[in-house]
């Protein structure tokens, strides 16, 4: 095997302006390659995208380019990674000569794999539980969707595993799994270059898409049911709806509630924006009905703030009780009052939990920190084919 690595890393539908990257998944792996940078590895990324029509390249850093190809005209995306991606993926396999593969999406997305990957060994960074989202999503349409994306899933699961959390790892307890890494999504340095504010301003954040499962209804309950109390939080919502009869529902119980003074809706911005936003703001909600393991939390730790999250999927991992952030039921709305009662009017217990969330963050979610993680990762693999 040579001195330097070479690796290529396969994503769907990354943004051909790496700035308009939104968060999730994309925010991920934009990180861990900035992590690589400077290491004695060479990446590239393919990624397969609706809106062109021809292959094109770019530079992302020293040791990175990523190449763009069109994911086909098909109108489910499974057909087009079967059909057309599948065969470029075997092509630039041809062109770069890769030690390993690392797949960045599962379920349909895996149909890429098939015919093309001529032997290299590969992994998978599981992201999201397609079944589990399935169990709470309450749309037909895509509680149907998770469920096949969770068949699919199953049947063509790789060997080889990075798993966010222990909660990843206790979901696919049951699937036969040759090696496997515990490794949480990098965080750029910008999170961590924003400093601790010095003083705190009751101000409440949101992020993410807004749709049934981030559960954002049980967090205005919350927020009117503190405004009862004369205890005015403000909260910044971040991100935009993906479901009209839902924005409609939310909409209807903000004018009901008389809560829109105290909501500020920034739609979908930026990451540089999305910094400035997390920079002013002091403690995150997180109160979803099923999460892996979200990016915003470590955003937000690595930045400095308290978080208070829901009991579900790998968010008790990331906040330590009393220390870094609350944990909260949403099945009790009394847990997240209490939480906002306790950090309301709080200086110095939000600026406590904020320190040490910084400091946890910096070991657990540096960019730098995950990419020799993975790097590590990666060699072992390849030491383990060669033996």
């Amino acid at each position: 095997m040579n001195n330097t690595m070479r690796v290529m890393i396969l994503v769907p539908a990354l943004p051909l302006q790496i700035n308009d990257i939104k968060g999730g998944v994309h925010s991920a792996v934009a990180n861990l390659l900035r992590g690589f940078n400077g290491m004695n590895i060479v990446v590239r990324v393919l990624s397969f995208n609706k809106e062109i029509s021809k292959s094109q390249q770019v530079q992302f850093s020293a040791n990175t380019d990523i190449v763009y190809c069109p994911e086909g005209r098909l109108p489910l995306h499974s057909m087009n990674y079967l059909l057309n991606c599948a065969p470029q993926v075997k092509k630039q396999i041809s062109l770069f000569k890769p030690d390993l593969v690392h797949y960045e999406a599962s379920d349909a997305f895996l149909f890429t794999k098939l015919f093309g990957l001529g032997g290299v060994p590969y992994l998978l960074t599981i992201h999201g539980i397609a079944m589990a989202e399935g169990k709470v999503n309450k749309n037909f349409r895509y509680k149907m969707s998770s469920y096949f994306n969770g068949l699919v899933e199953k049947i063509m699961f790789p060997k080889n595993i990075i798993h966010l959390s222990q909660y990843s790892v206790r979901m696919y307890g049951r699937l036969k799994i040759d090696k496997y890494a515990i490794i949480p999504n990098a965080v750029s340095e910008g999170y961590f270059e924003l400093p601790v504010k010095k003083a705190t301003e009751n101000k409440l954040l949101y992020v993410g898409g807004i749709d049934r499962n981030k559960n954002i209804p049980f967090l205005l309950k919350a927020l009117a049911e503190m405004i009862s109390r004369k205890h005015f939080f403000t909260l910044d919502i971040v991100g935009g709806f993906k479901d009209p009869v839902f924005e409609a529902e939310v909409m209807n119980y903000i004018a009901q509630n008389d809560l829109a003074p105290y909501l500020r809706f920034h739609g979908w911005v930026p990451q540089s924006e999305v910094m400035k936003i997390v920079s002013d703001a002091d403690i995150l909600v997180v109160s979803s009905l099923q999460e892996s393991l979200p990016m915003v939390i470590a955003e937000c730790m690595s930045a400095g703030k308290a978080v208070i999250g829901a009991t579900v999927g790998g968010i008790p991992e990331m906040i330590t009780r009393d220390k870094t952030g609350y944990l909260t039921n949403t099945d009790s709305l009394e847990t997240l009052v209490n939480a906002l009662e306790e950090l309301y009017n709080a200086p110095e217990k939000v600026k406590s939990f904020s320190l040490q969330a910084k400091t946890d963050a910096t070991e657990r979610y540096h960019c730098r920190n995950v990419a020799a993680s993975t790097l590590k990762f990666y060699k072992e693999l390849l030491e383990n084919k060669h033996n």
